[in-house]
């Protein structure tokens, strides 16, 4: 719901990664010092972690004396909150080591901080007389046990942090530990950096899952098509493989490319995706490529990063050219960042770049083919897709390369220009059904038949949604083969995978106020929702970190819910029923259940409560005996949530118990 004067944010239950650090050490040197200095010291202290947080897009809540509380899925959530928790967590201990070596304060050097991480539902509100807002719920206590037990200059996580970043770090088991107020041991992990990027993106899944591709055989035929054209000829090919979030796109590039790698070794792949928090680094796509090909790493000193990287040049141009491999070597090292030099905003530089780009994949190519994937290009920065497309559009490329990009539905709409520049594989959602389940997961191909369709039917024809369904019912424990049918069913109505949660709440907090607003207000309805139901909700007295419409004029209500329905069909989130009108008995219905799922999740109980008793009064109106029906469900809602919100009835494990 939108905020009211007093309050910058909603309140909410979310999904979100909280981060606990504290500085050791800090409590026994500011006794040896004035005021003034341990005043100054902890200010220092205290830009350096905040900026580092604020780096990773989080939020802070609160400093703690020498330490920080900090929060990744609220009050707005993204894509990689829970690796932009971890990623932080180490970056702040740099940062605070950076500190103890630049400083000449005695005994500073000596300090050490740690951190403690935990993923999970908090409710997400304000408190106080000052009406600050913050992370409430077990999900924040676990998060501060984690930091006090971590050694001094290490980052702990918890096993349901672990789920959300497996793959990126590198982690060592820790023994057990009881945190305040729980009955069963948390078990902890710390953190030991980042996984070294491989020279193409792998696909994860999780506890040795094994996984099928299924129903893409058209698809991969296609994409062999393209490869097949394109070393018969000395053109550079694209094929852009378009879809909706986990639609499968990410999946099919993996085993296209393990398919071209196991039918003939003369096939080299590179890869590189766009992050959302890298759209704005010039060259960012290249720069992860090119590092990726000659086996850079982030953490590698700035010396040995650039001994790598004369070290490939090197081999690749060899004693030819001289003057070409100086350039490649200096214009093409600042653009994947080995120099600080700023001479990129030169068109004629760029210009340069761009033919030494051209260049040395030509002699890449020489070794072997050479095939190129740009994941999630939705996410990529002006410069690097400018000088993909100038690779594309060259008329004397002069060697043969086939680019394949996978990119959601929306960068087409925003950069219709790739109709030109590629071949469009639009992946449509899959009809799946218990025997192509039992297929792309044969762990569980001895489950019964109704079961195997009902995970089917949840899965919507997502791969993405498919795979998150299984993988939360293996953690659950519920597929080993003496495990009861009806828990298992029982567990598939009632729950959302965690990882399922983050993604669709991430593109909730990227809607406008207006469209955010509105889909909220379905969610309560259900997926299927009437213009109706929404005014008669959007009117209803609002409580704290809502505001209430009930005083504002019915014209703008209706042009308030109009533009926020236009905005939810235009992000393709839900649909109006084929020729119905805007009117109190215009009918929507959300794209898929979990998006409805998600919006009601972030819905306070007492909110809940009052919606439910306006949206069971709006149908209260109506003749038809399958709206008193509802009715009667919407006032039952009602009664239970506003019994929760005031600790009269204990809370469901649903998230989206309605």
């Amino acid at each position: 719901m939108p905020s009211d004067s007093t309050q910058r944010y909603p309140e909410e239950r979310r999904l979100a990664t909280v981060l606990f650090a504290d500085v050791q050490g800090f409590t026994s040197l500011a006794e040896q010092l004035d005021f003034e200095a341990v005043s100054e010291m902890i200010k220092d202290i205290s830009r350096r972690l905040d900026k580092v947080i604020d780096d990773h897009n989080g939020y802070i809540d609160k400093h703690l004396g020498d330490g920080v509380m900090a929060v990744w899925g609220a009050p707005f959530g993204g894509d990689n909150d829970a690796e932009e928790a971890v990623g932080a967590g180490l970056d702040m201990l740099r940062a605070l080591n950076d500190f103890c070596t630049k400083t000449i304060i005695p005994g500073a050097k000596e300090l050490k901080l740690r951190v403690g991480i935990n993923s999970g539902l908090v409710f997400a509100g304000y408190i106080g007389t000052r009406n600050e807002y913050t992370m409430l719920g077990d999900t924040v206590n676990v998060a501060s046990r984690l930091e006090q037990i971590a050694e001094p200059g290490t980052v702990v996580i918890s096993e349901n942090t672990l789920r959300l970043v497996r793959g990126s770090f590198r982690v060592r088991h820790l023994e057990p530990v009881k945190a305040k107020g729980k009955t069963e041991l948390t078990q902890p992990y710390a953190v030991e950096g980042r996984l070294t990027a491989p020279g193409r993106f792998r696909y994860q899944s999780a506890d040795s899952l094994i996984t099928n591709i299924v129903g893409r055989n058209l698809e991969l035929e296609r994409l062999q098509m393209a490869y097949d054209q394109t070393f018969e000829s000395e053109d550079a090919i694209m094929v852009l493989l378009s879809g909706d979030v986990g639609i499968g796109k990410s999946r099919l590039m993996m085993d296209f490319g393990n398919h071209i790698e196991e039918e003939s070794g003369e096939t080299s792949i590179l890869s590189t995706r766009g992050l959302s928090q890298a759209s704005r680094v010039p060259f960012y796509l290249w720069r992860v490529l090119l590092r990726n090909r000659f086996g850079m790493r982030d953490e590698d000193p700035s010396q040995i990063a650039s001994e790598k990287w004369k070290q490939g040049i090197d081999g690749i141009w060899k004693n030819d050219d001289q003057k070409t491999k100086t350039d490649a070597y200096q214009i093409l090292g600042e653009m994947i960042g080995l120099s600080t030099e700023n001479s990129l905003a030169s068109e004629e530089h760029i210009q340069r770049m761009f033919l030494l780009v051209r260049e040395l994949l030509r002699r890449i190519s020489v070794q072997k083919r050479l095939v190129l994937f740009f994941d999630d290009l939705q996410w990529g920065d002006r410069e690097s897709l400018q000088l993909l497309a100038n690779l594309l559009i060259s008329e004397d490329n002069g060697f043969p390369l086939l680019v394949i990009g996978a990119a959601r539905t929306e960068f087409l709409n925003n950069q219709t220009q790739w109709h030109n520049l590629s071949r469009i594989i639009t992946l449509e959602p899959l009809k799946v059904d218990a025997d192509m389940v039992a297929q792309a997961y044969p762990d569980i191909h001895d489950l019964p038949k109704d079961i195997l369709q009902e995970i089917a039917h949840r899965s919507e024809g997502n791969p993405y949604f498919l795979e998150e369904i299984v993988k939360s019912l293996l953690k659950a424990g519920l597929l080993g083969p003496e495990k009861d049918p009806q828990e298992i069913h029982r567990a598939l109505l009632s729950q959302i995978p965690e990882t399922l949660l983050a993604t669709l709440q991430a593109r909730m907090d990227n809607l406008s106020r207006e469209a955010r607003t509105v889909a909220l207000l379905a969610s309560v309805v259900g997926r299927v929702f009437w213009v109706g139901a929404l005014l008669k909700a959007a009117r209803s007295e609002g409580l704290a970190g809502s505001t209430p419409m009930i005083s504002i004029p019915d014209a703008v209500v209706d042009r308030f819910v109009q533009d926020g329905l236009r905005q939810l069909v235009r992000a393709e989130l839900a649909f109006p029923r084929s020729g119905s009108k805007f009117s109190e008995d215009q009918e929507y219905i959300f794209k898929n259940s979990y998006l409805r799922d998600v919006a009601y999740s972030l819905i306070p109980n007492r909110n809940r409560a009052q919606y439910h008793k306006a949206i069971a009064e709006w149908m209260q109106t109506k003749i038809d005996p399958a709206y008193q029906t509802m009715a009667i469900e919407h006032e039952k809602s009602a009664s239970n949530a506003a019994k929760i919100a005031t600790g009269a009835l204990s809370s469901p494990r649903s998230l989206a118990s309605n």
